[in-house]
């Protein structure tokens, strides 16, 4: 049984203590090495791979570009996600989504769908953003995860990752957030 999942946003890099560090750590370092898509290609992947990853991702965090979104159950991390924003002001309406993951033990429990519901309405309501993007590789089931949230496939790069399996598909998908940009996603 679960406890209530709680969402938080991390928006300054004093916000994440040691604790979180840490726990970041493990989510990504285990959801990597369980075949996950998460930004290492290639496991296993070490802690040092990991925290380097992590210390260079909080460098960035800034309340209006780059904020970590956060689930956790009971202080335990269930999941987490990356908000990339950008200020260059001709792409500054929207954002990619970034590192999409689910603590292994917290799987299949509703915690990727409530990350993605609460990024967009973020995004809409807190950011005044038109549109999210996000980019996975293809063959790991994922599109239809992320079409059941709203997303939308916009493209593909064919065999654009190449992968010890196999060459894969770099999936590109959209949500638009408000009517103007539903029209670019062909909605």
């Amino acid at each position: 049984m679960m406890g209530k999942l709680h969402m938080s946003w991390l928006t300054t890099p004093a916000m994440v203590k040691p604790h979180l560090r840490n726990q970041l750590l493990e989510c990504w370092r285990d959801v990597s090495n369980a075949g996950g898509a998460v930004g290492f290609p290639f496991p296993p992947v070490s802690d040092g791979q990991v925290l380097s990853s992590i210390d260079a991702m909080v460098r960035t965090l800034d309340q209006h570009v780059d904020r970590i979104l956060l689930a956790t159950v009971n202080g335990e991390l269930a999941g987490w996600l990356l908000l990339a924003g950008n200020s260059n002001e001709l792409t500054a309406h929207w954002a990619r989504v970034l590192r999409v993951q689910t603590a292994l033990e917290f799987r299949n429990r509703g915690v990727g769908r409530a990350l993605m519901e609460e990024v967009a309405r973020a995004a809409t309501e807190d950011l005044a953003l038109e549109q999210l993007h996000l980019k996975l590789r293809s063959g790991m089931g994922l599109e239809g995860f992320y079409q059941s949230c709203g997303w939308r496939e916009i493209g593909r790069w064919p065999a654009a990752l190449r992968l010890p399996e196999g060459d894969q598909d770099e999936v590109l998908m959209a949500l638009a957030l408000h009517r103007s940009s539903e029209e670019l996603v062909g909605v």
